[in-house]
């Protein structure tokens, strides 16, 4: 058995001709040689790495699929500062795209959604997330998720299969070969036929004979390993036994020269052994031979030989060691790579914990307070949190924020439940992980391609869209690119003689288009003639991906069933929110109006209204305020005598927004507005208020628009623009105490969750009688620390 294993190598007397601690391995940078030489050019690009966090991995038909993206440097684990533009999508097992999408990342962190409409038929899909930069290289850093979609209006068979499954059985040995006459740790990898392993899967190795040489069983991921020392010429045969099934695997014969590579962790340091048989030795007396040590980034190496002995043993501190990954690859003396063995070091990763939560009620809601003291509040920081029954069945996820940033992008395989290994970490998970790791093989970063191939830097870095110019028989030289709801205005004078400009850094969201016009001598605006072309203008594609394993469904859905799932397709938010429904009367809706603003005049615009101003400045004139206004810029003051330490220019605030930039309104079509609030007293707001309030509302049905009249601009549409992030919604259900709301319900999803200044995270939900609730968190905060935890909550 796997826990008798463990005590026998632990146990185990090495022989250790050379002990080491860390001053003797070297930093290749000091020692250039081949290795070090090509590695350096090899990993000189920064990487990226995603994680994505969705609400739930199984979705019913109309279901909001949200979602919050993570972008890392890969090397120093903390949220990337570069790449502004994520692309998320959705394929379904034929590669097939039906949601894609590009969104805003704003200190790494990006969020958004999709709408689980009738597109989608009943199976399995994936989602996808990642930068253009990502596209440079083969390690996968990018994210992957396998989801499930159950269409409710289909006929469903989730049940789980009857039939026997097939038996896969792979022996790994540690470092890659399996050498005759030494001891040789062999992993075990023994999976179904959907590639999930098999639990408590027992095997037995026997020679030709028959006679039983060693036996091992699996552990609940269908990994165990077992020590032998096969003879040169021999046979061996695994016999697997799996529930009632039966299975007998030949094992490859054991090569007659060779070395072979076994880690063991021995708690505060790990020994790394190299063996050789008696006719190997012969051959490799005297020679050297290397032991690199690299995290993707870093690179070290140990210089060997053997003299009159078969094993050399290493001993390494973890304290010297990287946090995260360590991949150890043994060199000859031609610099080739011979065998490899991938370690994980938990120290000096930072995971920070919630303490205890606490529940307020009120008439119809509850609030959550749950308090993590130990998140620096003044740092940046973000939490994204889904809310769903404590019985949930519909959050089956891999991995969670530490396994996808530690982890997989090292790998080439499929890890299984790697979250696992994250999750309440002691001595028995640390060492699965190494077991998992020894059946890993080869890592992600392959020494043939880091010899032979420098990465081809084709894809850049994207922070917003870019827009090159041309300008075609224009007059005028300096052209003027009107505010956007994330820029202010530009100026861009163009350099005689020449016939193109750019704008980068534009972050233009959902339908809307830019505006540009030429400023001629006299400082009229007038129409330009520009051919336009944007970068980027789709949403780009990435293939080069692991195969992932379907999601497991644990209960059946019975699309029959007899009591409605929903109330009416309601939303609970519409009771949060009381929504107004759009058709009440006008005069209900300017009663409401006024009594919101209980300061000031208040001009509710109609048709009239909206033809009488040509624009803004013409408006706020005729109600007392002093206006100057160019091409580019528009001042507004009052007319009020004022205290000397007052500014004279007043607040003006655009849909509740605070304008710092009045350009905006330079072309604020009146047509869109809806009312205006007129303050001359600035009552409310203080000094900062003393030369009057002006708020500014546009009509909800039209929407704000930054448009210029077309006879003095060119308006072009943006191919590609972010996407706006909407609001979640969760179902309302005909019942919260069915076996359907526990398996498959929603309460809430939280992507942006912050903290407190009493160290909190605070969210309400509606009281529906629900007893207890789970909470799956993950999130990263002070620079570099991660949390990720399941939170269960007893709410009566």
């Amino acid at each position: 058995m796997i826990k008798n294993h463990y005590l026998k190598l632990t146990q185990f007397t090495y022989v250790i001709l050379i002990v080491c601690m860390f001053s003797s391995l070297t930093t290749e940078s000091q020692n250039e040689d081949k290795i070090s030489t090509n590695y350096n050019e090899y990993v000189k690009s920064p990487r990226e790495v995603a994680y994505a966090h969705l609400n739930k991995s199984l979705y019913l038909k109309n279901e909001i699929i949200g979602f919050n993206v993570y972008v890392f440097d890969k090397n120093s684990k903390t949220l990337s500062n570069v790449t502004t533009n994520v692309y998320c999508s959705i394929e379904d097992s034929n590669g097939k795209t039906l949601n894609k999408t590009l969104i805003l990342a704003e200190k790494g962190v990006a969020n958004g959604s999709f709408i689980v409409d009738s597109t989608y038929t009943s199976g399995n899909y994936t989602f996808k997330a990642y930068t253009n930069w990502m596209k440079n290289f083969d390690e996968q850093n990018f994210y992957l998720q396998e989801i499930k979609i159950i269409n409710t209006d289909q006929e469903n068979d989730l049940s789980t299969r009857t039939e026997a499954p097939a038996i896969d059985t792979q022996f790994l040995p540690e470092g890659g070969h399996l050498i005759s006459n030494i001891k040789n740790v062999v992993g075990v990898v023994i999976k179904d036929d959907s590639g999930y392993g098999l639990k408590e899967a027992e095997g037995v190795i026997k020679d030709a004979n028959g006679l039983l040489i060693t036996n091992f069983k699996t552990n609940q991921f269908g990994i165990g390993k077992f020590i032998f020392i096969p003879e040169e010429g021999k046979d061996y045969t695994a016999e697997i036994t799996y529930d009632d099934l039966t299975s007998k695997v030949n094992i490859k014969p054991a090569e007659r020269t060779g070395l072979n590579l076994s880690l063991n962790d021995l708690g505060s340091k790990i020994a790394l052994t190299v063996r050789s048989n008696a006719i190997t030795l012969e051959n490799i007396k005297g020679k050297n031979f290397k032991i690199v040590i690299h995290n993707g980034n870093i690179i070290k190496s140990l210089d060997l030989s053997f003299t009159d002995n078969q094993n050399i043993t290493k001993l390494i501190n973890h304290s010297d060691l990287y946090s995260g990954i360590n991949i150890f690859t043994l060199f000859d003396e031609n610099d080739n790579p011979i065998l490899e063995r991938l370690f994980f070091n938990y120290d000096g990763i930072s995971i920070l914990n919630s303490e205890n939560e606490s529940i307020t009620k009120s008439i119809d809601s509850i609030t959550v307070s749950v308090p993590f003291k130990s998140i620096k509040t003044s740092d940046f920081h973000n939490l994204s949190i889904s809310v769903l029954p404590y019985g949930t069945t519909s959050y089956e996820t891999n991995h969670n924020i530490l396994s996808y940033t530690y982890l997989q992008p090292y790998v080439k395989g499929y890890i299984e439940k790697a979250r696992y290994y994250f999750t309440a970490v002691d001595r028995k998970k640390k060492f699965e992980l190494d077991n998992l790791l020894l059946t890993q093989g080869w890592s992600s970063y392959e020494w043939n391609s880091i010899f032979n191939y420098e990465p081809e830097i084709k894809f850049n870095f994207e922070k917003g869209i870019s827009v090159n110019a041309n300008v075609n028989k224009s007059k005028s030289n300096t052209f003027i690119i009107y505010p956007m709801i994330n820029s202010s205005t530009q100026t861009i004078v163009v350099p005689e003689n020449e016939k193109t400009f750019s704008i980068v850094g534009l972050l233009p969201v959902d339908e809307e288009k830019i505006i540009l016009g030429s400023i001629s001598k006299k400082q009229d605006v007038e129409k330009p003639n520009l051919y336009l072309q944007f970068t980027p203008s789709s949403i780009p594609t990435i293939d080069n991906f692991i195969k992932t394993l379907p999601l497991k469904v644990k209960s059946i859905y019975d699309s029959k069933i007899a009591e409605p799932i929903y109330n009416n397709s309601t939303f609970d938010a519409q009771e949060l929110d009381l929504v107004v429904i759009n058709a009440q009367k006008e005069k209900v809706r300017v009663d409401k109006i006024q009594r919101g603003q209980p300061n000031g005049q208040i001009d509710i615009f109609d048709e009239d209204d909206r033809n009488r101003y040509l624009d803004f400045a013409s408006y706020i004139s005729n109600k007392g305020f002093n206006v100057t206004q160019s091409a580019v810029s528009i001042g507004i003051t009052t007319q009020r005598r004022i205290t000397i330490n007052s500014s004279s220019t007043p607040l003006i605030y655009l849909n509740k927004m605070q304008l710092s930039d009045f350009s905006v309104l330079l072309n604020l079509n009146m047509r869109d507005v809806d009312y205006v609030v007129v303050d001359k007293t600035g009552a409310g707001e203080g000094m900062r208020g003393a030369a009057g309030v002006i708020k500014i509302f546009t009509d909800s049905n039209i929407g704000f628009r930054n448009t210029a009249s077309k006879d003095i601009s060119q308006e072009s549409k943006i191919p590609l623009t972010f996407t706006t992030p909407k609001k979640f919604y969760a179902p309302l259900y005909s019942s919260y105490r069915s076996d359907f709301f526990n398996q498959y319900g929603v309460i809430d999803w939280i992507p942006n969750g912050k903290i407190d200044s009493n160290g909190n995270f605070t969210f309400k939900i509606v009281d529906k009688g629900i007893e207890q609730i789970k909470l799956f968190i993950e999130g990263t905060a002070n620079n570099g620390s991660f949390i990720s935890e399941e939170k269960i909550i007893t709410l009566n």
